[in-house]
């Protein structure tokens, strides 16, 4: 590591964000270009170059460097794709197994849950919606729940609850938007 860069990671070391701002501008397009070619998926690329920076920035006061700020970041972009290309692997053959060994119709719904496989993935995704689902704010899934499951207007929903129509529809938003970054690592599986 050269002076400047020393001078630099102290000044990080020490909590200045404007030394980090620095280095953030100074490598994200480099470091977002090589996470692309490893991914080959832009908001991946995006997430592994986030991570890396946020872990760094984290750990700022407890890494000691042997190299560069540059060839630290680059390691830590690799290692997060390399995450994430062996969760996508594992994710697709987990979907070719169900694929195969699971009996759907057209639709691809499953019709027979003579398989463990299927028990096991319906109690995980059960489990993994209901934890999503305490974990919205108090109105929010109120109003989620009335929608969803008690099949209530969003009219209806507004009088019981004392709140306007717009309210409604947006705590319904807020919902579905939070489920999906919670979910996200199920998706597939519900689209089944």
């Amino acid at each position: 590591m050269n002076s400047l860069e020393s001078t630099i990671y102290e000044r990080i070391a020490n909590g200045d964000a404007i030394a980090f701002e620095y280095i953030f501008k100074t490598y994200y397009s480099y470091l977002l270009n090589y996470a692309r070619q490893i991914v080959k998926n832009a908001e991946m690329a995006e997430e592994a170059v986030e991570t890396a920076f946020i872990g760094f920035w984290e750990s700022r006061g407890t890494i000691r460097l042997n190299t560069s700020i540059k060839s630290y970041l680059f390691k830590s972009v690799y290692h997060n794709c390399l995450n994430y290309v062996k969760h996508k692997k594992v994710e697709e053959r987990y979907v070719l197994y169900f694929k195969h060994h699971i009996d759907t119709d057209d639709a691809g719904n499953i019709i027979s849950s003579n398989y463990p496989l299927s028990t096991l993935i319906e109690k995980e995704i059960n489990h993994a919606f209901e934890e999503a689902i305490s974990k919205l704010p108090s109105q929010c899934r109120d109003v989620f729940l009335k929608s969803r499951f008690d099949g209530m207007s969003n009219e209806e929903i507004a009088a019981r609850l004392g709140i306007s129509v717009n309210t409604v529809r947006t705590q319904i938003s807020r919902a579905l938007t939070k489920l999906r970054i919670s979910l996200k690592d199920y998706l597939q599986f519900l689209i089944f």
